[in-house]
């Protein structure tokens, strides 16, 4: 099976990497063949098919062997999709008792074999702010500035880590206010670095690689 890359793509809620994210792939959609996936919307639709939830908040309140059962169950399901894909999730998930699980493994890091991490992260301040802001989670608390920076120095964490198990690329972009769009240049940038891997549809057989350069200087004879 053809398999494509997986740019991971983490941030602590409120520093805006869903919103860099889609503003990103709109502008390099038609060059860079990606397609966005949320491993949290993927995670909720297989625990509410097993009836373990309801809403998206409930799966912080599940066991820590429930979560990494369900990490893993989405982790194959993704893994088996041949498009390369832009996977919008997070490195560290905080649980209603107050600690933090890793939003990956390293099985999970092994099955995705992902071309990169992108974090996206903003000041404290910026974080708590857009939190307010957010109606659409209205079952969220409110952390104090202190919370949010130890989760973000966690989230930091957990992506090194995950990156020097993969060995893949780690990026940190910053989105504070007035930073927008360099974020997003940031975001491409990094994108366009790694480049794509063509998607082929199954049953269609791959292009035959052009030929290699020449050198630009002819080899040194052995004496």
């Amino acid at each position: 099976m053809n398999m494509g890359k997986i740019i991971i793509v983490a941030g602590v809620p409120g520093a805006g990497k869903s919103t860099i994210l889609f503003e990103a792939w709109k502008r390099v959609q038609k060059d860079l063949n990606y397609t966005i996936v949320s491993f949290g919307t993927e995670m909720l639709n297989l625990c509410q098919e097993a009836g373990l939830v309801s809403s998206r908040d409930e799966m912080r309140n599940l066991s820590p062997d429930i979560q990494e059962e369900m990490q893993w169950r989405t982790t194959k399901r993704l893994a088996e999709r041949p498009e390369n894909i832009l996977l919008d999730t997070h490195c560290a998930i905080k649980t209603g008792s107050g600690s933090y699980l890793p939003g990956l493994t390293p099985r999970m890091i092994e099955r995705m074999s992902p071309s990169a991490i992108i974090l996206v992260d903003a000041h404290e301040a910026e974080i708590r702010g857009r939190r307010k802001l957010d109606k659409s989670r209205p079952l969220r608390t409110l952390e104090s500035s202190e919370d949010i920076l130890e989760h973000k120095v966690i989230n930091r964490a957990y992506a090194a880590a995950f990156s020097a198990r993969s060995g893949c690329l780690l990026r940190i972009i910053q989105n504070n206010t007035g930073e927008f769009e360099q974020a997003v240049e940031d975001f491409i940038g990094t994108m366009r670095f790694i480049g794509v891997e063509k998607f082929v549809p199954p049953g269609k057989p791959r292009e035959p690689a052009p030929p290699s350069e020449p050198l630009t200087q002819p080899p040194i004879a052995k004496g």
